[in-house]
Parts: structure tokens; sequence; C-alpha cells
């Protein structure tokens, strides 16, 4: 039985949304996981009270420091072990759960799945995000999706290895396709850590096609986009925020193509995003999460967690470096 970890005071919309994403993820699994909430016992019980809940799938662990969006994760850290983000992932050390999630501060999450869970290899400098994102020809990995900023080009260049050994691993495409998004396809475009990855990306173990631009992104011409966390949180907002201006002028489209596209664009279907290069499963929902982002987010774990993705990803990384 798989066990994960939620913070239930993560998110903009928490408690909630996530007591009630948590329901409905353990009431459609079929008994294949249970969850294990984080936050402040007596209110989260209450919520659950209030949700009509009465089975036994889910259970709760007091964690009742709150975190803000705006806290700088050291601080977390050091100052709100007993919160739930914190809380959910200690849970996994501990080998009680295996997999933690949180919708909210996704710095301090970051840092609390590296510090507290490990890198599987010393020479695998961050954590990034590895993001699914929709593209014309299907899925592509987004990395880092906004776990980092301001990285040297060597970090770039491990988070390329991450995301073609994720791609491979989760999406089953061999020998994926790995692109550095810049400004131009020249070698010589781009900021200068920029130009200088994409000479360790000519020589590194992984199928380069060399930069690629914006619109290349949706296009689907790269299985795996390498760039800074900075401007992969823009790319993924701004494709949240084309599906969201897209629901505003058509609304939903009862054609095949039209569910076709809500299931491929709607940022609630992904639910949550793995970082990957850890020793465990850590997985950062979006922050506007509702309640079916996270019975997703959820669901997406319990994948990550069964399958042992992170583990794989681990071997294989440790194996190239």
């Amino acid at each position: 039985m798989i066990s994960i970890a939620l913070d239930a005071l993560g998110g903009d919309f928490a408690p909630d949304v996530v007591i009630d994403g948590a329901i409905k993820a353990v009431n459609g699994s079929d008994g294949t996981f249970n969850i294990v909430l984080c936050g402040p016992k007596a209110d989260v019980e209450a919520k659950l009270k209030q949700f009509g809940y009465q089975g036994n799938a889910i259970s709760v662990v007091d964690a009742p420091d709150p975190v803000a969006m705006d806290e700088h994760p050291t601080d977390v850290l050091r100052k709100k072990q007993h919160s739930g983000l914190v809380t959910c992932v200690a849970l996994q050390k501990k080998g009680l759960v295996q997999a933690s999630v949180s919708a909210g501060n996704s710095g301090a999450m970051m840092a609390s799945c590296l510090m507290i869970l490990g890198r599987t290899s010393e020479n695998f400098a961050r954590p990034p995000i590895g993001c699914i994102v929709p593209t014309a020809s299907g899925s592509s990995i987004l990395v880092d999706a906004g776990a980092n900023v301001d990285e040297k080009p060597l970090v770039l260049k491990d988070f390329a290895l991450a995301g073609s050994v994720f791609a491979e691993c989760h999406l089953g495409i061999k020998n994926p396709k790995v692109g550095l998004l810049n400004m131009g396809e020249e070698e010589k475009k781009g900021p200068v850590a920029v130009q200088e990855a994409h000479q360790l990306l000519k020589t590194a173990p992984i199928n380069f096609i060399g930069n690629i631009e914006g619109r290349d992104v949706v296009l689907g011409k790269a299985d795996v986009i390498v760039c800074s966390g900075y401007v992969g949180n823009v790319v993924l907002k701004m494709l949240e925020g084309f599906y969201e201006l897209h629901q505003k002028m058509f609304g939903k489209i009862d054609t095949p193509a039209g569910k076709k596209f809500d299931e491929m664009w709607d940022y609630r279907t992904a639910g949550g995003a793995l970082l990957l290069g850890l020793k465990g499963t850590g997985i950062i929902a979006h922050g506007r999460s509702d309640a079916k982002a996270i019975e997703q987010a959820v669901k997406v774990a319990y994948t990550f967690a069964a399958n042992n993705v992170p583990q794989k990803v681990g071997e294989k990384l440790a194996g190239i470096q």
C-alpha cells in the first residue's frame, strides 16, 4: 500500500480545496493508496467531518505551523519544522509514506526535499522541477519549471541530463530530443550562461538538438526543453494563461478534438510536477490548485512512487555522471 503525505495548508485556497481533493482522490483510488494530511489536527479533522468523510483511507498528523508563500525557504526549514510542508517530507524520510505533495511555497518545498530526502548523486547540484507540458506532438518535459533561478552553465547541463532521463523513464521516449530554450537558434544567441551551456550540451551524453525558440515549445520540436527556472516558470504560466483565454473565448467545445484539447491543456489535469534528482518522491502542485488539481497531484504522486520513477531517474543519473 502506497501512502502519500499531503500538506493540508499548502496553496492559495487551503485547507478546503486540499481536503476536498484528498477525499476525491481516495474515493477514486480503489484502495491503491492512502493519504496522510499534515496540518493542524483539530482543524483538519473538523474539515473532514464537514465534507462528510467517514472512511479510513485518510489520517491526520498534527502540523500546526503555517507557511506563507513569501517566506524564505531556509527560514521555513529552520523555524517551521512543525509545518505541514516540512512534516510531509519528514514522514517520507522516516519511511512512513512514499511520496510528499504540497501546493504551498515551492521554494520551501524544494529546499525541504533537498535537505531532508537528499540528492541521488553528490555531483547533481540542484533538483529541478520536471513538468510535463502539452505540445502538438503530445507531451514534452519542461525543466526547470521554477525551482531555481540564476543557474550556471553546469547546472543547466544537469537539468538536461535529468530531463532526458525523466523523459525516458516516465514517458517511455527512447533517446529523447533535448533542446535548449533560447531567443534564437544560433549558438551565440542569448545570455552568456546559456551560450556556455550550449557548448557543454554539445558533448553531453544526450540527444542534444541545439537551441530552440519559444514557438518550438508548443510545436513539440524537443522532447525535453531545458531552461532556467525563472524562464521555465514564465513559459509555464504563459501556457496556463493561453488555456484560460481559450476557455473565456470559446468555452467547452463538445467535440472529440475539443475534449482532447481540454485534457491536454488544462493544468489541473497534470496536478503536480516531480522534483528530479532526489532520493524520494517530492511533488510540487500549483499554488492556485483547486480540488481537481489536488486530486490529480495525489494521483501523480502515486504513479511516480508506485513505478519507482524517482529511483530509476536517480540510478540513471548516477550512472551518467
